[in-house]
This record gives C-alpha cells, structure tokens and sequence, in this order.
C-alpha cells in the first residue's frame, strides 16, 4: 500500500471519511499537514469544492494509460485519485507517498514519488442498442 503526505492551505478544515465507521470526520485544519501510512481507498471532502477520491487499484493497471516506452507504468502497484472531473494514475514498486497539497483556492498539487500522469476516464458512458 501506499501512504499520503496531505497539507491543507485551503482556509476551511478538510474532512477525511471513515470507512469503518461510514461517516466523515475532520482531521486537517487550516494550516496543517498530516501523513497516513497504508492509505488504501479513502474520500478526502473539501468544503465548496468536492471530494478527493483516492483509488488503491492494488495490481491492476489501466491499459490505455500502460506502455513499455514509460517504464513506471510497468510497476507492480498502482493507484487513481479523482477530484472535479480530472484524474491521476500513479504506479510503484514497494511503497511510496504520494503528497498532495490543497491550496488556498482548493485545488490540488499532486507529487508522485515513481510515476504519475494526468489521465482521462470518461465518467459516464452510453451504448446504444442496434
């Protein structure tokens, strides 16, 4: 699994969910950063903004986003983070951190320690019967 490093410039707290317990709770004010080892699937809500949605995608990869020419898509492990219609896909071999930052504005910086990019999936998706 992977861990994240999250700093929160935005001037309202960031709640974090709670699977377990399936309710949302605070835990990042203004100002702070907070790390999270084995992070796994979480949602991370930012107040006027929207969610942060944070995929562990394990071993599966995204074919359309695989390629020999960039090596670190070729890594074990991989994950998906969604927020306000774009994504990012990132892949690793042991563990990483990935650090994302809200800023004053709520939007989000992203840093991959061994591989990452901008990808697109569509969100929704229509077949038409013949």
């Amino acid at each position: 699994m992977y861990n994240v490093k999250i700093t929160n410039n935005y001037f309202h707290s960031l709640h974090l969910d709670d699977p377990a317990a399936n309710n949302a709770k605070s835990v990042i004010g203004p100002s702070k950063t907070v790390t999270f080892d084995n992070w796994g699937n979480h949602i991370i809500f930012v107040p006027g903004m929207g969610e942060i949605n944070f995929i562990d995608l394990a071993e599966k990869k995204l074919p359309q986003y695989t390629s020999s020419d960039l090596p670190w898509t070729q890594q074990t492990w991989g994950g998906l983070i969604r927020y306000r219609g774009l994504d990012a896909y990132f892949r690793y071999e042991g563990g990483t951190t990935v650090e994302a930052v809200v800023d004053a504005h709520g939007c989000l910086d992203l840093k991959f320690e061994k591989g990452g990019m901008i990808v697109h999936l569509a969100d929704v998706t229509v077949h038409a019967d013949e």
